[in-house]
């Protein structure tokens, strides 16, 4: 029988059904709004058996009752609940319609974040160009730093100003000078950064100017003609000279702002003229008797007689005072000697090319310099006079080799030849050691920049390295702590989680001495991580930069490297040809601390003038060219 439904609600349904005992035999419900439609059924199936009996009438025959009663039949069984199978498939649907949305939701921010991922790895987190600049004047005039992650500085002799670069406008600008910026060059203000305070020196003046504002807290004259200008922790050392034999050494306290100036007495610089002939293992060949007449005193060149140098050792004035006792001159092969030719007339298609190149290069080189090097190992007196109060308290003492000092935060060192001296800030010599290798030339009074230190202290350890070795000595008695070897070190530094850097190279221990060599296939730079504590290297980087930089939890390193062809840089030094052709390479590295690699490069074919690292943002200046580049990191 077919039964047709209307609900209250308004909808419509059927079914089919045989009534039991003339009524349905299971409930229904209204599958839209769910009512229960069992009574409006019963009641249709009614009035359909009703109309049913009317049309055909049928004979009733009345059958009497069995004289044994029957017993009765069982129930019939009763059929499943039509409602709640039709909620339970409605909650299904409602499940599994929520099941779909949640699943598209998760999709969605799968997609999402993988796509962010992917926009920070190869968009976001590579350096963009934030802020330009075209500065005018002289290149040279100019001193461009970060004041903060922010701020940057830029200084020439004329003016000081900081530019804010998250609003993109200056924050202050004060005049250093009364002449117009047009007309003012000269040679770049050195400047240091103390807390709340900018200390300018401009030769003739150095200026403390208000970091936040940009106002002059004071100006301090410089007497006499300018020398140098070192920063330290507490206070900053101007020298200048009124005349040959008189420094005036003016140390301005860096909380007070206070100077104080002392007028000493140094004695008169001196040459020591060493005889003009031609070290003994040199062969006086055309070439380098030539070499010798148009470059005056090319092999004995004069020593250093008498020097006076002056430092900042913190709270301390220390003078280095030095006189010649002993000339003493060692020549070394800087060039290998002479091996089996590849020029022999044995040559094949196997014989490397870069060999031939290499051995006939050589040769000239040889013709012309005699293939050696000088080393001073001449016995000096060293006078350490420092200044506890109104008289200097020294120390002297005989060293072989050239004597150079340098100041660190709780000890000083004196460097010699292959001989370290630790001193500490009474002027006690604490320990003395013997070097592997004396240290590099950049370390040497003739290029020495005053501001770097093969050293560096931290906790009650010394970090000494010299050509070839980084060694840990205990502070104070000087007790090894270990040793690492790695051939070309230049630099140590430390992060801020107590980790050690340290910026060496491939080298092997004989290109130390034949530094002169020429040879196509350079050394490349290697960057270490080391533990401090046990001196084990945790990762090394090659061909990532030759100098490392630390901000914050970001490592950096740059390198700047000369192109051009190898035949044509290789014929240029050996005739001692100066400057060579080709293209300069800078490049800068961001590596991870954690594993050394490589996680984006950013390249120029331009040195840099400048250079400065501050969290995520580096800023760069190539010429006139001022540059501030920046990177997303979380």
């Amino acid at each position: 029988m077919n039964i047709k439904v209307q609900c209250a609600c308004g909808a419509k349904y059927s079914f089919e059904v045989e009534p039991l005992e003339g009524r349905m035999p299971f409930a229904v419900n209204c599958p839209t709004c769910q009512a229960d439609g069992t009574e409006a059924a019963n009641q249709l199936i009614a009035e359909a058996l009703a109309s049913e009996r009317t049309a055909n009438p049928k004979l009733r025959v009345h059958v009497a009752a069995p004289v044994d009663p029957v017993a009765a039949p069982p129930p019939f069984p009763q059929a499943p609940a039509r409602g709640r199978a039709m909620q339970q498939l409605a909650q299904e649907r409602r499940q599994w319609r929520l099941v779909v949305w949640l699943t598209c939701a998760a999709a969605l921010l799968v997609a999402a974040f993988l796509g962010g991922w992917a926009w920070l790895a190869f968009v976001g987190s590579k350096p963009r160009q934030d802020f330009a600049l075209k500065v005018p004047g002289a290149p040279s005039s100019w001193r461009t730093a970060f004041l903060d992650a922010h701020t940057i500085l830029l200084v020439n002799p004329d003016r000081a100003t900081a530019h804010d670069l998250a609003a993109g406008r200056d924050l202050w600008s004060t005049a250093l000078s009364e002449k117009p910026s047009a007309e003012t060059e000269g040679p770049a203000p050195q400047v240091f950064q103390d807390k709340d305070s900018l200390w300018i020196c401009l030769g003739t003046r150095v200026v403390r100017l208000q970091a936040q504002s940009g106002a002059i807290l004071k100006t301090i004259p410089v007497a006499g003609q300018f020398q140098s200008f070192t920063p330290a922790a507490a206070g900053i050392l101007v020298v200048s000279s009124t005349d040959e034999t008189t420094r005036l050494a003016m140390q301005i306290d860096l909380a007070t702002g206070e100077a104080s100036t002392r007028e000493i007495t140094v004695p008169r610089a001196e040459k020591r003229a060493m005889p003009n002939e031609l070290p003994p293992n040199v062969q006086p060949t055309a070439g380098v008797l030539l070499s010798q007449a148009l470059e005056e005193q090319k092999f004995n060149k004069p020593l250093d007689a008498m020097s006076s140098e002056f430092f900042s050792a913190g709270e301390n004035l220390v003078e280095l005072r030095v006189r010649l006792l002993e000339p003493k001159v060692v020549w070394l092969q800087a060039i290998k000697p002479r091996g089996p030719s590849q020029l022999n007339g044995n040559t094949t298609a196997s014989t490397s090319v870069a060999d031939v190149e290499e051995e006939v290069f050589n040769d000239i080189k040889r013709s012309q310099t005699g293939g050696v090097k000088g080393i001073d190992e001449s016995l000096y007196e060293v006078r350490l006079r420092r200044w506890l109060g109104a008289q200097p308290t020294e120390w002297t003492g005989r060293v072989s080799g050239v004597p150079v000092f340098f100041p660190l935060k709780t000890v000083d060192l004196l460097v010699a030849g292959k001989r370290l001296s630790v001193f500490d800030k009474q002027n006690r010599e604490l320990f003395n050691a013997t070097l592997s290798y004396a240290v590099n030339d950049r370390f040497q009074p003739a290029h020495w920049d005053r501001r770097s230190v093969p050293a560096v202290e931290a906790g009650n350890a010394l970090y000494f390295f010299d050509e070839g070795v980084l060694t840990s000595f205990a502070l104070p008695d000087g007790a090894v702590r270990w040793r690492i070897t790695s051939i070309g070190i230049t630099k140590v530094s430390f992060d801020d989680h107590g980790l050690l850097y340290v910026d060496s190279s491939t080298a092997a221990p004989e290109d130390i001495q034949y530094s002169e060599q020429i040879t196509f296939e350079k050394a490349a730079p290697v960057l270490l991580k080391v533990d401090p504590q046990s001196g084990k290297i945790l990762w090394q980087a090659q061909q990532m930069g030759q100098e490392c930089f630390l901000s914050g939890k970001f490592l950096y390193t740059a390198s700047v490297q000369q192109g051009g062809v190898a035949l044509v840089n290789g014929l240029a030094e050996a005739l001692n040809a100066g400057t060579r052709e080709g293209r300069v390479y800078f490049r800068i590295y961001r590596l991870d601390p954690l594993t050394g690699k490589s996680l984006w490069e950013f390249h120029r074919e331009e040195a840099p003038a400048e250079l400065d690292f501050c969290q995520n943002r580096f800023l760069v200046r190539f010429g006139n060219d001022l540059q501030d580049w920046k990177f997303i990191d979380f």
